[in-house]
């Protein structure tokens, strides 16, 4: 089994003075897709934008390939190796083609390589068709596949998401988990992936860590998860009934 390439190592957040997320461990492999899974308020969106370099930590260290966030890496050098896209896409005015190749071009990529890197991201998301469309036009799920390939362009070493399919209606949400899933392993771009959604968790994770109240319940295989929950409070989470409750034994 691999190192892992992101390494958070008792991370805390607090937030008008009480802790938010609870000293916790969280680790990801190259390659690998890690879904954060819970109700609403348990610190999803806490957990991962405190590992994207987002909020303050109140204690603990992030490391990318060894480097410590802070110390041997500044955060700057850090953002530059993460890419995020969060439930809302957050485009800029212009075309689409502009908003994709928008971070190469503020790090200085040239205008040749830049050309040939968005035409990729765009070709790869399906939207190369849409390359000179102002995003004002664009549907939900065309904004959040430009989203998308704004953050995929940029090469990332740990790719973030936050609840991106949210606000899509299904049939677009399947189709863009679908083939999101199909890229990510083709790419084996190491992966945090918010959720509601234990559809998408189960399509798209090699792993899940359950949260509740700012703390990690369980961190395993959703499978794992769904036939051995840890507790009863992991089992109320992924929506065991009570006919499952035998299941509800410590996983080992």
């Amino acid at each position: 089994m691999s190192e892992a390439l992101l390494q958070a190592s008792g991370i805390s957040v607090r937030r008008h003075g009480r802790l938010t997320l609870h000293p916790t461990d969280f680790a990801v492999r190259p390659g690998e897709t890690v879904g954060i899974y819970g109700p609403n308020g348990a610190g999803k969106s806490t957990l991962l934008q405190a590992l994207a370099g987002l909020l303050p930590l109140a204690a603990g260290t992030i490391a990318i390939a060894g480097e410590v966030l802070g110390k041997s890496l500044d955060p700057l050098a850090y953002h530059r190796r993460i890419a995020a896209v969060f439930q809302e896409p957050l485009l800029l005015r212009g075309t689409v083609a502009h908003n994709v190749g928008l971070g190469l071009a503020l790090r200085g990529v040239a205008r040749g390589e830049r050309e040939r890197r968005v035409k990729a991201a765009l070709e790869q998301l399906k939207i190369a068709d849409l390359a000179d469309r102002p995003v004002g036009t664009l549907s939900g799920g065309e904004a959040q596949r430009t989203s998308l390939a704004r953050a995929l362009v940029l090469d990332p070493e740990v790719l973030f998401l936050d609840e991106p399919f949210a606000a899509l209606d299904q049939p677009t949400r399947r189709r863009l988990v679908r083939e999101l899933g199909e890229l990510l392993r083709a790419r084996r771009l190491a992966t945090v992936l918010v959720t509601h959604d234990l559809a998408e968790a189960a399509a798209l994770t090699d792993r899940c860590a359950i949260l509740d109240a700012g703390a990690i319940l369980q961190d395993a295989p959703l499978a794992s998860v769904l036939e051995r929950p840890a507790s009863r409070r992991v089992a109320e989470i992924v929506g065991l009934d009570d006919e499952n409750e035998t299941a509800c034994t410590p996983a080992r």
